[in-house]
């Protein structure tokens, strides 16, 4: 018999596990450029630190277009 933690923790999972599902990542397709600097990659971002600064400004024009 389940105790009530093995019960929390496979309610917490399967909650989890929908929200998951209903996220969708929101990153561009590939292109073959990256999209911060434009350099030929065959990932989204050629380095972290693109990645990163890419992210950075999306939040930017994210927060400014809710005020």
């Amino acid at each position: 018999m389940a105790d009530n933690v093995d019960e929390a923790n496979k309610i917490v999972e399967q909650h989890l596990t929908s929200v998951l599902a209903k996220t969708k990542p929101n990153l561009p397709p590939l292109t073959g450029r990256c999209f911060y600097c434009e350099s030929p990659t065959v990932e989204r971002f050629c380095d972290a630190d693109c990645r990163d600064d890419y992210e950075r400004e999306q939040r930017k024009i994210l927060m400014r277009k809710r005020g």
